[in-house]
């Protein structure tokens, strides 16, 4: 028998501050699910799977009082962004780094 996914059970858990990738390994798993880069989800998972992806959402709360460096932040809007179904926002802000916020707040845009 195959044990259900627990990533987000032990970021739960955890007392203190967590590492950014306990909310980045999910929302990658995830996205490059959707996005056909990845194996679908074994029937056995799938149900465990599926409440992990909502548990993210607790995972954020649980851990919201934590000081999060830049890395964290945009990790914990990407898992909530998975966990919400909307994974073309989860992708951006997976791709997003500090030269493209800057860019963006002094209103450069790309031209398209």
């Amino acid at each position: 028998m195959r044990r259900s996914p627990n990533l987000v059970e032990i970021a739960l858990q955890a007392q203190g501050p967590i590492d950014f990738s306990f909310f980045l390994l999910p929302a990658v798993i995830e996205v490059s699910r959707t996005e056909g880069r990845g194996p679908p989800v074994p029937a056995d998972l799938d149900e465990a799977y599926r409440i992990a992806l909502m548990r993210l959402m607790d995972c954020v709360a649980r851990h919201r009082h934590e000081a999060w460096d830049e890395a964290t932040l945009l990790s914990a809007l990407a898992a909530q962004a998975t966990a919400k179904g909307n994974h073309k926002v989860a992708k951006m802000l997976l791709i997003v780094d500090a030269d493209m916020i800057a860019r963006i707040n002094a209103g450069e845009f790309p031209e398209g």
